[in-house]
């Protein structure tokens, strides 16, 4: 009786060895790559466009921004009298009050379908070497506001100085808008001496 043998069969490698695996590594981070870069492009466009923030324009100098332009126009300190009280002789000779930094501003609405929303307290000042939140403006000539695609605003708004306040350099109005990031616009262009008087601006809108 003779013995049959047969011969093993050849064992089947892993699933491909270390060069399997090292191309399913380099295939994963290309994945990995490719989603974390459709998630930033997502996020640009729900954002919109960000207004310029790479240095502080001046007066004068319109900003592109989402919705379309915002531009600080005029800048000028002025001289309010103090008239609260009984009347005395300093009141009546107008050296007793403050300093008002009045700021002409315009807003173009050139792209935003549904309107732009402006608030006053959308705008703050800061002062050069000032902390904190900035200050939000004392009074303003525009209420809160919805300004339809293809229009335009102007008006004013001013803020109280300190006493011990400088009229000269070193001041800067911010505006935040809706989905922008905040920019900050130089009020030292078109500064002048304090004068007596207090008038306020008038805004007025009109569409294209």
């Amino acid at each position: 009786m003779t013995a049959s043998s047969s011969m093993p069969l050849p064992a089947h490698e892993g699933t491909g060895g270390p060069q399997a695996t090292r191309l399913r590594i380099l295939v994963g981070l290309a994945v990995g790559l490719a989603i974390l870069g459709a998630a930033f492009a997502v996020l640009l466009l729900t954002r919109g466009a960000p207004a310029e923030t790479g240095h502080h324009v001046r007066v004068g100098q319109p900003v592109e921004t989402s919705f379309g332009a915002f531009t600080v126009t005029n800048v000028k300190t002025t001289f309010v009298p103090d008239t609260q009280g009984p009347p005395t002789a300093a009141q009546h000779n107008g050296t007793v009050g403050s300093n008002q930094l009045q700021v002409y501003i315009r807003l173009v609405n050139d792209r935003a379908e549904r309107g732009l929303s402006f608030a006053p307290r959308q705008l703050r000042l800061f002062t050069q070497g000032g902390t904190g939140r900035g200050q939000v403006p004392d009074g303003s000539s525009i209420g809160s506001t919805l300004l339809p695609r293809g229009g335009s605003i102007d008006g004013q708004v001013w803020f109280d100085l300190p006493q011990d306040a400088s009229t000269g350099t070193g001041w800067w109005l911010e505006f935040k808008g809706p989905v922008d990031n905040a920019v900050r616009v130089t009020l030292d262009q078109q500064q002048v001496a304090p004068e007596h008087g207090h008038s306020h601006g008038h805004s007025h809108g009109h569409s294209h």
